[in-house]
């Protein structure tokens, strides 16, 4: 469920399975909102079957929702914008009834959702999002905001579906004397279906005969994602290799790595430090010279059908997503 509860929050659209934690607790205030699910996804061949959200208050006084369809995208730092001109999305598509409703505390109500595609749609998934949005209340001090919670709809065209995620690029420190450190991916989705990476599809990056892994996260069609992790206990002395790689169909990985040397100077002494940053420059030097780059290996392309089952959560201004 997406669950706002207490201040005035923008927009709260729920981008992973998460459920969002309350904001404010139920004694600092009785607004209450719950919308369920808190995604869906609508798979080719149920298109045509009855759609339903159901809105409840679970606060103390009675409030009036009102519901929208809003495009909205996600930049490469996770931030979620609502805007008119975003690819692939699919509110032509979507209608809501009713727009508008008064629910009672403890009341629910069914709001019904109709998806009519266009017989030219491309094949893949297209996305929207339905707000429901309440107005403050009357007697609000100071500057009063909508308060809203956001429920994104995957609507898969039927056709070729298409799953393929690339990682273009690993980052790490090329020199540290001791961790914890910071790794940071770059993941793109060449595909025409999303990607969850969360719970045990997490993305992962293999380092020392460890797994480090990153938090949950989406990746949207044509999307693009950096993510960090940090890797809390690396080896005294290492010269590692970091390796991040995202299982395709068909067996087939997209990966890219990076070097890691970590190497204690702080504990060994300045000469004996000095004279291994000689030996292991040197080393490296004739490796770089000696060998070649590895390719990585290219993405799969493999044609499926349907989506993924069930979207951190982002609050933003009630905009036009």
């Amino acid at each position: 469920m997406s669950h706002i509860s207490g201040a005035m929050l923008p927009v709260l659209l729920a981008l992973t399975p998460i459920v969002p934690a309350n904001t404010v607790s139920p004694d600092q205030s009785d607004f209450s909102l719950t919308v369920s699910p808190s995604r869906m996804v609508v798979p080719a061949d149920e298109i045509g079957q009855p759609r339903q959200f159901t809105v409840t208050n679970r606060g103390q006084s009675a409030i009036d929702v009102s519901m929208r369809t809003a495009s909205f995208t996600v930049d490469p730092a996770g931030v979620l914008t609502f805007r008119s001109d975003v690819a692939h999305t699919a509110i032509d598509w979507v209608t809501v009834n009713p727009k508008r409703l008064r629910l009672a505390p403890g009341a629910t109500e069914p709001v019904d959702l109709r998806i009519a595609v266009p017989a030219n749609a491309e094949p893949g998934e297209h996305q929207v999002a339905v707000i429901f949005s309440a107005p403050p209340p009357a007697n609000a001090a100071g500057t009063s905001i909508r308060r809203s919670v956001g429920a994104p709809i995957y609507v898969t065209v039927p056709g070729d579906a298409i799953e393929s995620v690339q990682v273009s690029d690993v980052d790490a420190p090329g020199f540290a004397l001791r961790g914890p450190l910071a790794l940071t991916a770059t993941v793109r989705n060449v595909g025409t279906l999303r990607r969850d990476f969360v719970a045990a599809d997490r993305l992962r990056a293999r380092v020392a005969g460890e797994d480090v892994t990153f938090p949950d996260f989406t990746l949207l069609r044509d999307g693009s994602r950096q993510v960090s992790a940090r890797w809390d206990d690396p080896p005294l002395i290492c010269v590692c290799r970091v390796t991040v790689a995202v299982p395709n169909p068909a067996g087939r990985a997209g990966s890219a790595q990076a070097t890691v040397v970590i190497l204690p100077l702080h504990l060994i002494g300045p000469t004996v430090g000095g004279l291994v940053i000689l030996l292991l420059l040197g080393w490296m030097l004739r490796r770089r010279r000696g060998g070649t780059a590895a390719a990585t290996p290219a993405p799969s392309t493999v044609a499926g059908e349907g989506a993924h089952p069930a979207l951190p959560a982002s609050v933003l201004d009630d905009l036009t997503r």
